[in-house]
């Protein structure tokens, strides 16, 4: 049964879960400039979480998936200026 936003409610679970993980890459990224230690492991987490979100899209109806493009593409800018060469590849 479609849900208020025209969507199921398992489609705008989906979508939130991919909200809320772009927001903990954008946290993870800040995160690092307080950790510079643990980069390595924060490195890992990021990518992993990122993992997650081009994931989770790929899950999403097609018509859902564009709204993402920009801010996984400026996920991805942020973890490429934020992390070690090495740790960024």
């Amino acid at each position: 049964m479609p849900c208020r936003y025209g969507t199921t409610p398992e489609e705008r679970i989906l979508v939130e879960l991919v909200e809320a993980d772009i927001e903990i890459g954008f946290q993870l990224v800040d995160s690092l400039e307080c950790w510079p230690a643990e980069a390595s492991r924060m490195a890992a987490a990021i990518e992993d979480v990122y993992g997650n979100v081009l994931a989770r899209v790929e899950r999403l109806p097609v018509s859902e998936r564009g709204k993402f493009e920009p801010l996984i593409e400026e996920l991805r800018r942020a973890i490429h200026l934020a992390l070690p060469p090495a740790a960024a590849d």
